[in-house]
């Protein structure tokens, strides 16, 4: 009894495992599933696209879309050195519409860089930014709230540029005297008048961390 038992103990073992594999399979991945479509997901509609764009870097050749109209969106990055794709499909769930794309070689490494530039206005909120190697990529982390008296006044609304070899990030910046002022005058909390923009510069190490310089105030 016991020896005819054991077959289907690991029939029904199989069926589990195969349960289980099928129910990872329809987990969000950082890749797309095919070369012309996005895996299908509750959050992702593939019809819904909202930006595509394209962009080079020397001999790489990036596409970028993003899905959706509400949040979460997503965006998907194709990377390509000449025809051939050099990454399985990016796919990376984003904060904010995406407002465009730029590529570059900061570093001078050799290794092209993206950023992707969203609305979002939250403090440190807006940028995602990729460098890609023959065969892999790896995160740039954004630049958080500009240190010293580069971030007297921050309060988000940022946005960025590439010019040359420097990521250029503007936003507004405010004083408590104006802000005390907008507050007597009846100006509601959250929409204190600006005193001007600054302007920070970004380069880009060795090491892919993004390094500030100098800064810059306008009126």
């Amino acid at each position: 009894m016991l020896t005819s038992s054991f077959p289907r103990l690991l029939l029904a073992t199989g069926v589990v495992a195969a349960s289980l594999t099928a129910c990872d399979s329809t987990r969000p991945v950082a890749s797309e599933s095919s070369a012309e479509s996005v895996p299908v997901s509750p959050t992702v509609d593939e019809s819904d696209v909202s930006f595509n764009r394209e962009v080079t870097q020397g001999d790489y050749r990036f596409t970028v879309k993003s899905y959706g109209s509400q949040e979460p969106r997503f965006i998907s990055v194709r990377s390509y050195r000449g025809t051939a794709q050099t990454i399985d499909p990016l796919r990376v769930e984003v904060s904010g519409a995406v407002t465009n794309v730029a590529s570059g070689d900061l570093n001078g490494n050799g290794k092209p860089e993206l950023y992707v530039m969203t609305d979002n206005k939250r403090a440190n909120g807006g940028l995602y930014a990729f460098e890609f190697a023959e065969r892999g990529y790896t995160p740039i982390t954004a630049p958080g709230t500009p240190g010293g008296n580069a971030g007297m006044g921050y309060s988000g609304q940022d946005t960025y540029q590439i010019s040359g070899n420097k990521l250029v990030r503007t936003f507004p910046v405010t004083s408590t005297a104006t802000a005390t002022a907008g507050t007597t005058a009846g100006t509601t909390a959250g929409s204190t008048p600006a005193t001007g923009t600054r302007t920070v510069e970004y380069t880009l190490d060795n090491t892919g961390k993004l390094v500030m310089g100098q800064s810059m105030d306008a009126k």
